[in-house]
């Protein structure tokens, strides 16, 4: 049989560091006393870079599942930090929207994720970093095409 340690698979090494970052994510989050999850800073982002989109369009750009949206839209508009406007065009869907508070934590989160990322990466020289980058992106895009 070959020999296989999955210490050195792409997929688990790939899967801890998402781990370990969304674990200090989230406790910088907590640390800010900020209310909020890490699947609900993903939909803020989207909405602010997609103003007006459809749950179906949010889910797709997170890469999460329409429900699993469904949910986390149903705790953001809860807390005041989005809304469902009912689309003009179609009065089955929603178009979503930033509200002054959703903007005001998503400006926190940016300042928040900006220093973790500028944290894990201190070890990196730049060029480290965007070859990392540049790389992971075409390993994503690569797997993308075989799916």
């Amino acid at each position: 049989m070959k020999d296989f340690d999955i210490n050195d698979s792409l997929g688990f090494i790939v899967a801890k560091t998402n781990y370990f970052m969304k674990s200090y994510f989230t406790k910088l989050i907590k640390d800010n006393d900020l209310n909020i999850t890490t699947e609900q800073w993903a939909i803020l982002n989207a909405v602010y870079h997609n103003q007006g989109a459809s749950q179906t369009d949010l889910a797709r750009s997170c890469l999460k599942d329409k429900t699993n949206v469904t949910r986390i839209l149903d705790l953001l508009v809860k807390k005041g930090y989005v809304i469902r406007n009912i689309d003009i065009n179609d009065r089955r869907i929603y178009s979503i929207t930033l509200t002054d508070l959703g903007e005001s934590v998503l400006e926190q989160l940016i300042n928040i994720s900006d220093n973790a990322n500028k944290s894990v990466i201190s070890e990196l020289y730049r060029d480290e970093y965007l070859e990392l980058v540049c790389t992971l992106k075409k390993i994503s895009s690569s797997i993308e095409k075989l799916l």
